[in-house]
């Protein structure tokens, strides 16, 4: 008997939910477990040297991990190799040709909802896949392969060298860039995030910076019993979107409920908390997401946006709407 549960399985393509970022080097997938869990593993594949197939419309790939038992077991695997054609050698022609028609069904299965990893014809392209590229069942280790909807589509994905990350690393930041923007909802200031590289549930930590010359300045937000006021605000992640649970947003974050209390200015040998923020006047923001609780950055924004400020410094327009970088 095959051990499934510790077999994850995805498909890039048209339709599947990939995005290709940054060129045609990265792409995002969500990967099943084969034994039935309910809830994929967002993951990234890394290449330096990717072929047509997964450029070519009606083209599929097929991505494959094995060794892992849950989303806590592996941050990182990677691959080394000539292109997959030229290693299956004289196999290439007759396993496109076969595994043309499994295509057919995983594309099928894959428009439904739910985990369509688990069913049994994905379950038989597995044995296959296990057989031809001899991979070693239990140890950590992935393969991307082509299996085209139409014989003739795609010659195979060449790579050098691939890495499979799980978004939440670094290295899933490194090349998951988010974006964001300001809107007004029900006379609100609320900060809007997507494409978060983090899973779902995470807790985002985010500074709001204020523009100025050289180092920005950050916004200290009021956090009683603390008198002085905290950078850090708080958020959480649900679909690669930024979530504000204590107002109840499930996309974006209320910036206009947390009042400006302070700011601190960061000089060339010096840092200063200064109390005084901006009243009824337009602020240039931007936004850093911080690593955990410390004031170091997994990114910052490299453009900002205004909002105005009221009498009393809170945040009571927002005066650029578009998204940034």
């Amino acid at each position: 008997m095959v051990d499934y549960s510790d077999k994850w399985l995805g498909l890039a393509g048209a339709g599947f939910g990939f995005s290709a970022i940054g060129g045609v080097g990265v792409y995002q997938i969500n990967l099943f477990c084969m034994d039935g869990k309910p809830v994929p593993i967002r993951a990234l594949v890394v290449g330096k040297r990717l072929g047509a197939t997964l450029q070519a419309e009606t083209a599929h790939a097929v991505c494959l991990m094995t060794g892992i038992r849950s989303a806590d077991g592996f941050t990182e695997i990677s691959s080394n190799g000539v292109d997959w054609a030229l290693s299956l050698g004289v196999k290439a022609d007759s396993f496109l040709k076969s595994g043309s028609k499994v295509a057919r069904a995983l594309v099928e299965l894959a428009a439904h909802s739910g985990n369509w990893a688990a069913h049994e014809t994905a379950k038989k392209l597995v044995q296959g896949m296990m057989g031809d590229f001899e991979l070693t069942p239990k140890a950590p280790s992935f393969i991307l392969l082509p299996t085209p909807v139409a014989l003739g589509v795609g010659a195979g994905i060449y790579y050098e060298w691939q890495t499979l990350s799980k978004v939440g690393t670094d290295v899933a930041w490194d090349y998951l860039k988010p974006r964001w923007r300001l809107s007004e909802e029900g006379g609100r200031v609320i900060l809007k995030m997507k494409g978060i590289p983090e899973p779902d549930g995470a807790t985002l930590n985010f500074h709001i910076r204020e523009n100025v010359w050289g180092a920005d300045n950050l916004l200290r937000f009021a956090t009683p019993p603390r008198r002085d006021g905290e950078h850090m605000l708080t958020g959480s992640v649900q679909n690669g979107l930024l979530c504000d649970p204590q107002r109840g947003l499930k996309d974006g974050f209320d910036l206009s409920s947390r009042v400006p209390v302070g700011k601190t200015t960061i000089g060339m040998l010096s840092v200063d908390k200064n109390s005084e923020v901006e009243k009824n006047a337009d602020v240039s923001i931007g936004v850093s997401v911080c690593k955990g609780r410390i004031n170091i950055y997994r990114w910052e924004s490299d453009d900002y946006a205004t909002v105005r400020a009221d009498g009393t410094g809170k945040f009571s327009r927002a005066v650029t709407v578009g998204w940034q970088d």
